[in-house]
Formats: C-alpha cells, sequence, structure tokens
C-alpha cells in the first residue's frame, strides 16, 4: 500500500475515534442534568406527598374543633332540660339536640374518611420517600460512572491529538490540506474503504477502471461522487 494512503486511513480512524470521544463528552452533561431532574422530579413528589399529609391532618383537626363546639352545645342542652316548662319548650329543645348529635355524626363520618385518607396518603409518602432514596443512590452512582468516563474519554483524546500529530506530520503538506478540508465537508469522513466496486459512504459505483486501480491501493484516488479519498480494504 502507497504510504500515504495508509497514513490517511491512520489519520481517518484517528480522527474518528477522536470524533466520537468528543461527541459522548459532550453528551455528559446533558445525561448529568437528566439525572438531576429525575431527582427534582422524585423530590416534588415527596414534598406533594408531604404537604398532602399536613393539609389531611389541617383538615381534621378543624373537624375535630367542630366535634368540640357541638359537645358544648349539647352540653349546654342538657344543662337547659331542668329550666325547661312547657311541652312545646321540651320538644324544640330536643330537636336541637338531635340536630347537634346529626351534626356531630356527619362530622365524625368525615373525620373518619379523613383518617382512611392519611393511611393511604401515608403509604403514597412512604413509597414515594423510598423512590427518591434509590433516585439519589443511582443518581450518586451514575455521577460516579460519569466522572470515570469523562477521565477516560479526556485521556483518550489526549492520547489521540498526540497520535495524529505524529502520523500527520509524515504527510506531504497539500495532501494533509486536502483531508483536511475533505474532512469538515463530509461531516468528519475524509477516507472510506471501497466495497464491491462502490464508496462505502455515498455508496456511488465508481466506473471499472477506477474500480481497478483503487483496489491497487498505489494512488491517491478519489470518489467520483462525493471526493472522499478512497481504497480497497480485502474482505475478510
Amino acid at each position: 500500500m502507497l504510504p500515504a494512503l495508509a497514513t490517511l486511513i491512520a489519520l481517518q480512524q484517528l480522527d474518528t475515534a477522536a470524533d466520537a470521544a468528543r461527541r459522548r463528552l459532550n453528551e455528559l452533561p446533558a445525561a448529568e442534568q437528566a439525572l438531576a431532574a429525575e431527582v427534582a422530579a422524585a423530590t416534588a413528589a415527596v414534598d406533594a406527598a408531604k404537604a398532602q399529609v399536613a393539609d389531611n391532618q389541617a383538615k381534621r383537626r378543624a373537624l375535630e374543633k367542630d366535634v368540640a363546639g357541638v359537645d358544648t352545645r349539647l352540653a349546654r342542652f342538657e344543662d337547659h332540660r331542668a329550666a325547661v316548662k312547657t311541652n312545646h319548650e321540651y320538644t324544640a329543645l330536643l330537636h336541637e339536640i338531635a340536630t347537634a348529635k346529626a351534626e356531630k355524626n356527619a362530622i365524625e363520618e368525615n373525620i373518619l374518611g379523613l383518617m382512611e385518607e392519611a393511611d393511604a396518603i401515608s403509604r403514597d409518602q412512604k413509597a414515594a420517600e423510598a423512590t427518591l432514596t434509590q433516585k439519589k443512590r443511582d443518581a450518586e452512582q451514575a455521577r460516579a460512572s460519569f466522572a470515570r468516563e469523562r477521565a477516560t474519554l479526556e485521556d483518550d483524546l489526549a492520547r489521540l491529538t498526540h497520535d495524529r500529530q505524529l502520523e500527520a506530520k509524515g504527510l506531504d503538506a497539500a495532501l494533509l490540506n486536502r483531508y483536511e478540508q475533505l474532512l469538515k465537508q463530509r461531516r468528519g469522513v475524509a477516507v472510506a474503504a471501497m466495497t464491491g466496486e462502490m464508496c462505502a459512504a455515498c455508496h456511488v459505483r465508481q466506473r471499472p477502471h477506477i474500480a481497478q486501480l483503487i483496489r491497487q491501493n498505489v494512488q491517491i484516488l478519489q470518489c467520483e461522487s462525493c471526493q472522499r479519498i478512497l481504497y480497497y480494504k480485502t474482505p475478510a
């Protein structure tokens, strides 16, 4: 194989690997933000459950005060029994007592309903807290993993950059410039293999005599369609 072509292939491999490392590095902040969003959502769920518990307790306390108020009225009615002198007054008093007791029963029913609701809310709160604990644990582990991955990627990038500089030194300046331009124009792929008689990058078939020359790997030849530098890779 032509040494310059071998160098171009090596450069492409290094640039492809470096580009992949850079893309992954750029993805990590978003991945970390997604973790933070999951923890925030789980925290909000716990806060919502706590707010429901507090609201339930406040409603029960208010109803318990209402029951105490009704009990006070009932006690006052009982005190008035001795002072009742006519059947009409006695009937009216019994009606007041019955009304108060019915009111008390209704309030106590509401309290029982709130107590049942409180049990369900308490279960929801415990489940939300368990989810939050797990989310925090998962996020901590993921952040540690991301930190290790980031360090590895940065080391890889430094190594790839160094290796690329060494490879590029042995390449003709004009050819290196052509490669660099293609790299920018063709989304990071300046050198591609030819499979059969087709460019593996744009999938356009090369003319037979051009394909024959490419198979020899002794010239710098470009795809007639996408202009990428082509080489022939013997099938496995």
